[in-house]
């Protein structure tokens, strides 16, 4: 019977032969349940012509999963031990690279639009490293426009910003901003103590669609610009909007009553706070500021 490299024994083994000490710093948290390994591929649905990109493959846990199903996996690791492991591992795929190929990289630092073209890629299955991971998803979608679908593990309190409500507590400017990018979904949850070293929280499994913005912007609309002014909405979350806007930029402290009169056409009160809009309150009034 075939002994899986995310089986908790052979994790423990590969570290320990390369002298590997996983930092918490960088996000390293390695899934060691094959059994959830195989869940998220399934969860992809990846066909033998998919070209995925896995970012933080580690010693290649989910990557020997990914191999059996993708026509190529593309992988990304910043760590020199864990690209040396994965190189050891996986000698004979990565020759001709016909089937895999290792990137070694600071996955921060990468052009994902050139990558996902140059690879023809349109998939993301990957256990995100930790540290970065909600920094990592927004740049992957906004730089990356060919990727339609990712498959993400992240930690929890990620994925609840990702998915929260108007007015929850975890809806913030990262909700909002996410949620202009692409739509997203709970797959199933995997507890802490199916990593290594155990994080103080457990990790959902999350799909990520790219969302089409064609019939509700104009060529003219500045994603940057909006994404300025949702940070500058959220600069004290539990304020007024207004007293927010006004104290970030002069061009929203001359323009409050203006604001006022926005927010009363679309039915809220002047004393609204942040979390109580939505993304089409926030696109509306950003076009019409």
């Amino acid at each position: 019977m075939h002994s899986y490299i995310s089986s908790p024994g052979n994790t423990v083994k590969i570290l320990a032969r390369y002298g590997i000490k996983l930092k918490k710093s960088l996000g390293q948290n390695f899934l060691i349940d094959t059994n959830n390994a195989k869940k998220i591929v399934e969860r992809a649905g990846i066909s033998p012509e998919d070209i995925v990109l896995e970012v933080g493959s580690g010693i290649g846990g989910l990557t020997e999963i990914l191999t059996k199903k993708a026509k190529k996996v593309v992988c990304v690791e910043f760590d020199k031990l864990l690209v040396k492991a994965f190189r050891d591992i996986f000698k004979s795929e990565l020759i001709d690279s016909l089937k895999l190929e290792l990137i070694h990289a600071d996955a921060l630092k990468l052009d994902y639009r050139e990558l996902a073209l140059r690879y023809k890629t349109g998939m993301v299955v990957s256990n995100l490293p930790y540290s970065i991971g909600a920094v990592l998803l927004l740049k992957m979608i906004m730089e990356a426009e060919t990727i339609e679908k990712m498959i993400l593990t992240v930690q929890k309190d990620i994925a609840e910003r990702l998915l929260a409500s108007v007015g929850d507590k975890n809806y913030s400017s990262y909700t909002v901003k996410a949620n202009f990018l692409a739509d997203y979904k709970f797959c199933f949850q995997i507890p802490r103590n199916c990593f290594i070293p155990r994080p103080f929280v457990d990790s959902w499994v999350i799909e990520v669609k790219r969302k089409d913005n064609s019939s509700l912007l104009d060529d003219s609309f500045d994603r940057d610009g909006f994404f300025d002014f949702i940070n500058a909405c959220f600069l004290h979350r539990r304020k007024k909007l207004i007293n927010s806007l006004s104290q970030k930029n002069s061009k929203y402290c001359d323009n409050v009553e203006f604001i006022i009169k926005l927010l009363t056409g679309i039915g809220k009160d002047r004393n609204i706070r942040a979390e109580e809009l939505t993304l089409k309150d926030y696109i509306y009034l950003y076009r019409n500021l």
